[in-house]
Protein backbone atom coordinates (compact mmCIF):
# COMPACT_ATOMS: atom_id res chain seq x y z
CA UNK A 1 0.00 0.00 0.00
CA UNK A 2 1.04 3.65 -0.63
CA UNK A 3 1.35 6.54 1.82
CA UNK A 4 -1.03 9.62 1.75
CA UNK A 5 1.81 12.19 -0.49
CA UNK A 6 2.46 15.56 0.90
CA UNK A 7 3.06 18.01 -1.95
CA UNK A 8 5.14 21.20 -0.55
CA UNK A 9 4.89 24.55 -2.88
CA UNK A 10 7.59 26.09 -3.73
CA UNK A 11 8.38 29.81 -2.84
CA UNK A 12 8.33 32.24 -4.97
CA UNK A 13 11.43 33.80 -6.08
CA UNK A 14 12.26 36.94 -5.07
CA UNK A 15 12.52 38.69 -8.51
CA UNK A 16 9.33 37.60 -9.13
CA UNK A 17 7.20 38.93 -6.58
CA UNK A 18 9.25 42.34 -7.19
CA UNK A 19 8.30 42.02 -10.31
CA UNK A 20 4.35 41.92 -9.81
CA UNK A 21 4.76 44.69 -7.21
CA UNK A 22 6.29 46.74 -9.65
CA UNK A 23 3.33 46.65 -11.97
CA UNK A 24 0.48 46.62 -9.84
CA UNK A 25 2.07 50.04 -8.26
CA UNK A 26 2.60 51.40 -12.23
CA UNK A 27 -1.13 50.49 -12.97
CA UNK A 28 -2.58 52.39 -9.83
CA UNK A 29 -0.53 55.20 -10.84
CA UNK A 30 -1.89 55.32 -14.33
CA UNK A 31 -5.30 54.61 -12.68
CA UNK A 32 -4.60 58.19 -10.90
CA UNK A 33 -3.28 60.04 -13.22
CA UNK A 34 -6.10 59.33 -15.44
CA UNK A 35 -8.73 60.44 -13.21
CA UNK A 36 -6.75 63.25 -11.99
CA UNK A 37 -6.57 64.23 -16.14
CA UNK A 38 -10.63 63.26 -16.14
CA UNK A 39 -11.29 65.46 -13.97
CA UNK A 40 -9.16 68.27 -14.69
CA UNK A 41 -11.03 68.36 -18.24
CA UNK A 42 -14.60 67.92 -16.89
CA UNK A 43 -17.20 69.88 -18.25
CA UNK A 44 -19.77 69.08 -15.41
CA UNK A 45 -20.66 72.77 -13.83
CA UNK A 46 -22.36 72.77 -10.66
CA UNK A 47 -26.19 73.51 -10.66
CA UNK A 48 -27.62 77.10 -10.64
CA UNK A 49 -29.51 77.86 -7.64
CA UNK A 50 -33.04 78.70 -8.34
CA UNK A 51 -34.10 82.45 -8.40
CA UNK A 52 -37.00 83.16 -5.58
CA UNK A 53 -40.38 83.76 -7.14
CA UNK A 54 -42.27 86.71 -5.83
CA UNK A 55 -46.02 86.44 -5.04
CA UNK A 56 -48.79 89.05 -4.31
CA UNK A 57 -51.07 88.40 -1.69
CA UNK A 58 -53.69 90.76 -0.73
CA UNK A 59 -57.53 91.26 1.53
CA UNK A 60 -57.44 90.65 4.64
CA UNK A 61 -53.98 89.49 5.46
CA UNK A 62 -51.67 90.62 8.24
CA UNK A 63 -48.63 91.67 5.59
CA UNK A 64 -50.25 92.34 1.84
CA UNK A 65 -48.31 93.23 -1.13
CA UNK A 66 -45.38 91.19 -2.64
CA UNK A 67 -44.17 87.99 -0.90
CA UNK A 68 -40.68 86.84 -1.88
CA UNK A 69 -40.42 82.98 -1.63
CA UNK A 70 -37.93 80.01 -2.33
CA UNK A 71 -38.86 78.83 -6.05
CA UNK A 72 -40.62 75.60 -4.63
CA UNK A 73 -42.76 77.20 -2.44
CA UNK A 74 -46.54 75.97 -2.21
CA UNK A 75 -49.91 77.62 -1.18
CA UNK A 76 -49.69 77.17 2.16
CA UNK A 77 -45.90 78.75 1.99
CA UNK A 78 -47.63 81.98 0.77
CA UNK A 79 -50.68 82.32 3.58
CA UNK A 80 -47.54 82.00 5.88
CA UNK A 81 -45.75 84.31 4.60
CA UNK A 82 -48.68 87.15 4.37
CA UNK A 83 -50.41 86.09 7.75
CA UNK A 84 -54.18 85.52 6.37
CA UNK A 85 -56.55 86.77 9.25
CA UNK A 86 -59.29 85.47 10.94
CA UNK A 87 -61.76 87.89 9.29
CA UNK A 88 -60.82 86.63 5.75
CA UNK A 89 -63.56 85.01 3.73
CA UNK A 90 -62.19 81.73 2.55
CA UNK A 91 -65.33 80.71 0.88
CA UNK A 92 -64.25 83.70 -1.53
CA UNK A 93 -60.50 83.61 -1.91
CA UNK A 94 -59.24 83.75 -5.12
CA UNK A 95 -55.74 82.37 -7.06
CA UNK A 96 -55.07 84.64 -9.86
CA UNK A 97 -51.82 83.05 -12.12
CA UNK A 98 -50.70 84.31 -15.08
CA UNK A 99 -50.57 81.12 -16.90
CA UNK A 100 -54.21 81.06 -17.06
CA UNK A 101 -54.67 84.20 -18.44
CA UNK A 102 -54.53 83.22 -22.06
CA UNK A 103 -57.19 80.92 -22.06
CA UNK A 104 -59.61 83.11 -20.45
CA UNK A 105 -58.71 85.66 -22.71
CA UNK A 106 -59.62 83.56 -25.85
CA UNK A 107 -63.07 82.59 -23.21
CA UNK A 108 -63.65 86.01 -22.93
CA UNK A 109 -62.60 86.80 -27.27
CA UNK A 110 -65.19 84.07 -28.20
CA UNK A 111 -68.10 85.41 -26.04
CA UNK A 112 -68.14 88.37 -27.05
CA UNK A 113 -67.62 87.18 -31.12
CA UNK A 114 -70.88 85.19 -30.14
CA UNK A 115 -72.93 87.69 -27.96
CA UNK A 116 -72.43 89.73 -31.37
CA UNK A 117 -73.95 86.82 -33.43
CA UNK A 118 -76.90 86.47 -31.74
CA UNK A 119 -77.26 90.27 -31.37
CA UNK A 120 -77.36 90.54 -35.17
CA UNK A 121 -79.47 87.36 -35.61
CA UNK A 122 -82.11 89.15 -33.19
CA UNK A 123 -81.62 92.32 -35.39
CA UNK A 124 -82.66 90.16 -38.69
CA UNK A 125 -85.52 88.64 -37.21
CA UNK A 126 -86.80 92.10 -35.97
CA UNK A 127 -86.78 90.77 -32.26
CA UNK A 128 -85.66 94.26 -31.02
CA UNK A 129 -85.96 93.75 -27.09
CA UNK A 130 -83.23 90.59 -27.33
CA UNK A 131 -80.99 92.50 -29.03
CA UNK A 132 -81.17 95.22 -26.48
CA UNK A 133 -80.65 92.52 -24.07
CA UNK A 134 -77.62 91.05 -26.23
CA UNK A 135 -75.84 94.53 -26.79
CA UNK A 136 -76.52 95.02 -22.79
CA UNK A 137 -75.24 92.29 -22.01
CA UNK A 138 -72.11 92.21 -24.45
CA UNK A 139 -71.23 95.64 -22.48
CA UNK A 140 -70.62 94.25 -19.12
CA UNK A 141 -68.59 91.63 -20.16
CA UNK A 142 -66.33 93.80 -22.25
CA UNK A 143 -66.20 95.93 -18.82
CA UNK A 144 -64.85 92.47 -17.19
CA UNK A 145 -60.89 92.15 -16.38
CA UNK A 146 -59.76 88.32 -17.80
CA UNK A 147 -58.30 87.64 -13.92
CA UNK A 148 -56.43 83.99 -14.70
CA UNK A 149 -58.68 82.50 -11.68
CA UNK A 150 -57.92 78.94 -11.27
CA UNK A 151 -60.68 77.76 -8.68
CA UNK A 152 -58.98 75.65 -5.79
CA UNK A 153 -59.15 76.08 -2.18
CA UNK A 154 -57.46 78.47 0.12
CA UNK A 155 -57.72 77.37 3.08
CA UNK A 156 -54.73 77.81 5.01
CA UNK A 157 -55.88 74.88 7.15
CA UNK A 158 -56.66 72.31 4.48
CA UNK A 159 -53.89 73.86 2.55
CA UNK A 160 -51.55 72.46 5.66
CA UNK A 161 -53.32 69.33 5.81
CA UNK A 162 -54.37 67.78 2.67
CA UNK A 163 -51.27 67.41 0.40
CA UNK A 164 -53.19 67.47 -3.11
CA UNK A 165 -54.98 70.78 -2.10
CA UNK A 166 -50.93 73.03 -1.30
CA UNK A 167 -50.68 72.90 -5.24
CA UNK A 168 -46.71 74.93 -6.16
CA UNK A 169 -46.25 78.79 -6.88
CA UNK A 170 -44.64 80.54 -10.36
CA UNK A 171 -43.64 83.67 -10.31
CA UNK A 172 -46.28 86.22 -10.26
CA UNK A 173 -49.21 84.26 -8.61
CA UNK A 174 -51.34 86.52 -6.70
CA UNK A 175 -53.76 85.79 -3.83
CA UNK A 176 -56.71 87.55 -2.65
CA UNK A 177 -58.47 87.15 0.71
CA UNK A 178 -61.57 89.70 0.31
CA UNK A 179 -63.68 90.30 3.21
CA UNK A 180 -67.30 88.53 4.04
CA UNK A 181 -69.64 90.02 1.26
CA UNK A 182 -72.90 90.75 2.57
CA UNK A 183 -75.05 90.63 -0.41
CA UNK A 184 -75.97 88.12 -3.86
CA UNK A 185 -75.57 89.64 -7.25
CA UNK A 186 -78.53 88.93 -10.11
CA UNK A 187 -77.37 89.23 -13.80
CA UNK A 188 -78.15 87.86 -16.99
CA UNK A 189 -81.54 88.33 -18.84
CA UNK A 190 -82.71 90.70 -16.17
CA UNK A 191 -84.05 94.25 -16.37
CA UNK A 192 -80.91 95.26 -14.68
CA UNK A 193 -78.70 93.63 -12.95
CA UNK A 194 -79.11 93.68 -8.63
CA UNK A 195 -77.35 93.60 -5.64
CA UNK A 196 -80.05 91.94 -2.70
CA UNK A 197 -79.11 91.47 0.39
CA UNK A 198 -78.04 88.25 1.56
CA UNK A 199 -80.49 86.27 3.39
CA UNK A 200 -78.78 83.01 5.18
CA UNK A 201 -80.92 79.58 3.25
CA UNK A 202 -82.93 81.53 1.54
CA UNK A 203 -83.46 79.63 -1.68
CA UNK A 204 -81.82 81.08 -4.79
CA UNK A 205 -85.24 81.36 -6.98
CA UNK A 206 -86.85 83.24 -4.38
CA UNK A 207 -84.07 86.08 -5.04
CA UNK A 208 -85.59 86.40 -8.70
CA UNK A 209 -89.05 87.74 -6.83
CA UNK A 210 -86.56 91.25 -6.00
CA UNK A 211 -84.99 91.28 -9.37
CA UNK A 212 -87.46 91.88 -12.58
CA UNK A 213 -86.55 89.34 -15.26
CA UNK A 214 -86.05 90.59 -18.91
CA UNK A 215 -88.80 89.04 -21.28
CA UNK A 216 -85.64 86.87 -22.82
CA UNK A 217 -85.35 85.39 -19.84
CA UNK A 218 -85.29 81.40 -19.72
CA UNK A 219 -88.16 80.63 -17.34
CA UNK A 220 -87.13 77.11 -16.38
CA UNK A 221 -83.30 77.50 -15.27
CA UNK A 222 -81.08 79.37 -12.95
CA UNK A 223 -77.45 79.38 -13.70
CA UNK A 224 -75.66 79.63 -9.56
CA UNK A 225 -72.16 80.73 -9.38
CA UNK A 226 -70.75 80.39 -5.70
CA UNK A 227 -68.28 82.77 -4.29
CA UNK A 228 -65.39 80.30 -4.92
CA UNK A 229 -66.13 79.76 -8.52
CA UNK A 230 -67.49 76.70 -8.74
CA UNK A 231 -70.90 76.53 -11.52
CA UNK A 232 -74.09 74.93 -11.05
CA UNK A 233 -77.64 75.05 -12.41
CA UNK A 234 -80.93 74.74 -10.93
CA UNK A 235 -84.41 74.02 -12.49
CA UNK A 236 -86.83 77.21 -11.41
CA UNK A 237 -89.91 75.36 -12.69
CA UNK A 238 -92.78 73.81 -11.53
CA UNK A 239 -91.76 70.45 -13.44
CA UNK A 240 -88.34 70.88 -12.46
CA UNK A 241 -87.52 72.60 -9.25
CA UNK A 242 -84.53 72.18 -7.76
CA UNK A 243 -83.14 73.98 -4.94
CA UNK A 244 -79.81 72.19 -4.75
CA UNK A 245 -77.08 73.52 -2.56
CA UNK A 246 -77.57 76.89 0.01
CA UNK A 247 -76.55 80.11 -1.31
CA UNK A 248 -72.82 81.45 0.11
CA UNK A 249 -72.53 85.10 0.54
CA UNK A 250 -71.31 86.81 -2.61
CA UNK A 251 -72.68 84.05 -5.06
CA UNK A 252 -73.79 85.37 -8.47
CA UNK A 253 -77.32 83.94 -9.81
CA UNK A 254 -77.29 84.12 -13.67
CA UNK A 255 -80.99 83.91 -15.18
CA UNK A 256 -80.34 82.59 -18.40
CA UNK A 257 -81.03 83.55 -21.99
CA UNK A 258 -84.23 82.04 -23.55
CA UNK A 259 -83.69 80.05 -26.29
CA UNK A 260 -79.94 81.21 -26.36
CA UNK A 261 -79.47 77.73 -28.67
CA UNK A 262 -81.56 78.69 -31.55
CA UNK A 263 -78.66 80.32 -33.17
CA UNK A 264 -76.75 77.30 -33.25
CA UNK A 265 -78.54 76.72 -37.08
CA UNK A 266 -77.34 80.75 -38.19
CA UNK A 267 -73.63 78.43 -37.70
CA UNK A 268 -74.22 75.22 -38.73
CA UNK A 269 -75.30 77.21 -42.00
CA UNK A 270 -71.76 78.70 -41.79
CA UNK A 271 -70.07 75.86 -42.04
CA UNK A 272 -69.48 75.44 -38.02
CA UNK A 273 -69.26 71.92 -36.73
CA UNK A 274 -71.77 71.13 -34.39
CA UNK A 275 -68.86 70.20 -31.86
CA UNK A 276 -67.65 73.86 -31.93
CA UNK A 277 -70.50 75.33 -30.95
CA UNK A 278 -70.96 75.51 -26.94
CA UNK A 279 -73.65 77.45 -25.03
CA UNK A 280 -74.03 81.14 -24.89
CA UNK A 281 -75.17 80.49 -21.27
CA UNK A 282 -72.65 78.17 -20.34
CA UNK A 283 -69.89 80.28 -21.66
CA UNK A 284 -71.46 83.20 -19.99
CA UNK A 285 -71.27 81.44 -16.72
CA UNK A 286 -67.78 80.35 -16.91
CA UNK A 287 -66.23 83.56 -17.52
CA UNK A 288 -68.61 85.08 -14.79
CA UNK A 289 -66.84 82.05 -12.37
CA UNK A 290 -63.39 83.53 -13.44
CA UNK A 291 -64.37 86.88 -11.57
CA UNK A 292 -63.15 87.22 -7.59
CA UNK A 293 -65.10 88.93 -5.74
CA UNK A 294 -64.98 92.92 -5.85
CA UNK A 295 -64.24 94.87 -2.52
CA UNK A 296 -66.22 95.01 0.49
CA UNK A 297 -69.81 96.72 -0.01
CA UNK A 298 -72.67 96.72 2.36
CA UNK A 299 -76.25 97.05 1.39
CA UNK A 300 -79.20 98.74 2.74
CA UNK A 301 -81.57 95.76 3.22
CA UNK A 302 -84.78 98.38 3.03
CA UNK A 303 -83.38 99.69 -0.19
CA UNK A 304 -81.23 96.78 -1.72
CA UNK A 305 -78.97 99.64 -2.08
CA UNK A 306 -75.63 100.01 -2.01
CA UNK A 307 -73.93 101.92 0.69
Amino acid sequence: MIGPIFLRARPAKPARLAALTAATLAMMAGLAQAAEGWQGTSTIKPATPLQPIRIEVSGRVARPGTQRLPADARLFDATQAAGVRADAYLAGAAWLRPSAREKQQALKAGLLHELMQAQQQALRDEQGERASLLSRLHAEVSALQVSGRVTTVLDPVRLELEAQLNHRLADGDRLLYPPRPDSVTVSGAVQKECRLPFVGLRPAADYLRDCPAHGEADPDWLIVIQPDGKVSRHGIAAWNRNEGQPLAPGARLLLPLRGASAWRSLLAAQGVADDEVRSLNAELAAFLATQPLPAAASVDPASGEQR
